[in-house]
């Protein structure tokens, strides 16, 4: 049988190009192929409008969410999220692997554990640190959030005085803030204040894009397409053999690749939205689809504080992750945003005069609590006409519930810092989709997981997923780390087999 690679992976975001990167460092010949563009060199990095309101690098597809059609803020250039994302890249605690522990019936029994624990995964949490430069200080309190054992690869930027008080404040209060680890090199990085969901003007901001292009550089056996839709995975008349339908976004053309095994990596949408058009009939493809509902407080100044000017997200707190002594409730992490931009602010507030948003960006600063959602199968992705995707999501009363009791210990952690008074939003944005995860769980039991512990499908031995799909909780922190982390797991077990 003829092969065109040994490895083809879909899509190029933090799990894809891991996984590809580390295929083809050992050796083996492999194809990434991208339905996006190449990082658009011609687009403004800082623009905002271009950015943010006309997303010119996300994803250029509508999809329906809860009846309405929407284009979501799904990285849709090389390097997917990671070309976009604030750079935010944190370990989880040794007891996310055991959900049940914390959450009991709320999830199924069949989840109650990981398949794989925290060990298993630990060293490849260092490698994916190594290869993302992700700075840090190691001797901070990340409790119960793990930490390198040898302390981080770079150095984190300078504390903003702002944040500085805000550490101050809340450790005389007893709390134990920690710089938040950022695969950020500050000897390249501007400060610029327009960072998490824009493209990078320096490249100091580690993107799976780089990961690719280093390994292109150094003359190893990878190539990559864009502009390039992956239509279905189909078996070839006769032999049986899995191949790629494939289809040239700028020629439309169509052509199918074969390979020794293939890696879904497109996405918690788009890598269940593949199966579904493969015609993939297990109950759990498309469900439980999960992103974090995060609670955020913005922190009112009564003087100017210059956080909408410079990079000031760098901060992170985990003492409240698995709740208070009268909330004892998971929770998750919290952190430091930027200041949104002028544009932003006025799409989301646009009956606020002018002058007063001017007037609160200049004094504000924004905390962001995660709430680890639940997985709920009623929370799923299927397909609609003409093959368009289909979201319905809706937030538990749990995770409402958590939330709520979130925001007061964002106020707390602000008002300690010199904030006077508190904004925050009881809505949530259909269009912001970070952290999506789920759709393709990985287990132990065919019934209970679409992959198996080596994030194999079951149904299909050739077939891998290596994004975020594979999660069967979404964690108390950005599922980041995480799946780079499996990403080169999966790989090193791939490489063992080809």
């Amino acid at each position: 049988m003829q092969y065109d690679c040994d490895v083809i992976v879909v899509g190029s975001g933090a799990g894809g190009a891991t996984f590809a990167a580390a295929c083809a460092g050992a050796g083996k010949s492999v194809l990434v192929l991208e339905r996006g563009d190449r990082y658009p060199v011609e687009l403004p990095s800082q623009d905002e409008k271009a950015i943010l309101i006309d997303k010119g690098p996300y994803d250029d597809r509508e999809v329906d969410v809860n009846g309405r059609s929407s284009r979501l803020y799904m990285g849709g250039i090389l390097g997917g999220g990671t070309s976009l994302y604030g750079g935010a890249l944190l370990r989880p605690s040794e007891q996310d692997f055991q959900p049940g522990r914390y959450y009991g019936d709320r999830v199924p029994r069949a989840i109650w554990d990981w398949p794989i624990g925290y060990d298993e995964l630990e060293p490849h949490y260092t490698e994916a640190e190594r290869l993302f430069g992700v700075a840090g200080c190691g001797d901070e309190d990340f409790a119960p959030l793990k930490k390198p054992a040898r302390g981080f690869p770079g150095a984190p930027l300078p504390l903003h005085p702002l944040n500085q008080r805000l550490m101050t404040a809340n450790r005389a209060r007893g709390l134990h803030p920690f710089h938040l680890p950022l695969a950020i090199d500050s000897s390249r990085c501007l400060r610029c204040a327009a960072c998490a969901g824009y493209l990078c003007p320096t490249g100091a901001r580690q993107s799976s894009a780089q990961l690719l292009e280093t390994a292109m550089s150094r003359g190893q056996p990878i190539k990559v397409q864009t502009r390039v839709e992956v239509e279905r995975l189909v078996r070839e008349p006769g032999t049986g053999a899995t191949l790629l339908s494939v289809v040239d976004r700028s020629t439309g053309r169509r052509r199918y690749y074969r390979a020794r095994r293939y890696a879904i990596a497109a996405g918690a949408i788009g890598s269940s939205l593949l199966l579904l058009r493969s015609g993939m009939d297990h109950p759990l493809i498309g469900r439980n689809y999960m992103l974090h509902l995060g609670a955020i407080v913005f922190g009112v100044y009564p003087r100017t504080i210059d956080a909408g000017s410079t990079f000031v997200k760098q901060v992170g707190f985990a003492d409240f992750y698995f709740g208070t002594r009268r909330f004892p409730h998971k929770m998750g992490v919290i952190q430091s945003l930027a200041v949104p931009g002028p544009l932003t602010v006025a799409k989301f507030a646009p009956l606020v005069p002018p002058p007063v948003r001017q007037f609160l960006r200049e004094r504000i600063l924004p905390l962001l609590g995660l709430i680890e959602d639940l997985p709920d199968p009623a929370n799923r992705v299927t397909l609609g006409p003409d093959n368009q995707a289909r979201l319905a999501h809706r937030y538990s009363r749990f995770d409402l519930a958590r939330c709520k009791h979130m925001r007061p210990q964002l106020a707390r952690i602000l008002r300690r810092s010199g904030a006077m008074y508190f904004l925050s939003s009881r809505r949530n944005s259909r269009e912001h989709v970070a952290h999506q995860c789920g759709t393709l769980r990985f287990g132990r039991d065919p019934a209970h997981a679409v992959l198996d512990p080596d994030c194999r499908m079951f149904a299909n031995p050739d077939v891998f997923a290596v994004d975020g799909s594979f999660l069967p909780t979404s964690l108390g922190v950005g599922p980041g780390l995480t799946i780079i982390a499996n990403a080169l797991r999966v790989a090193s077990k791939v490489v063992a087999e080809v």
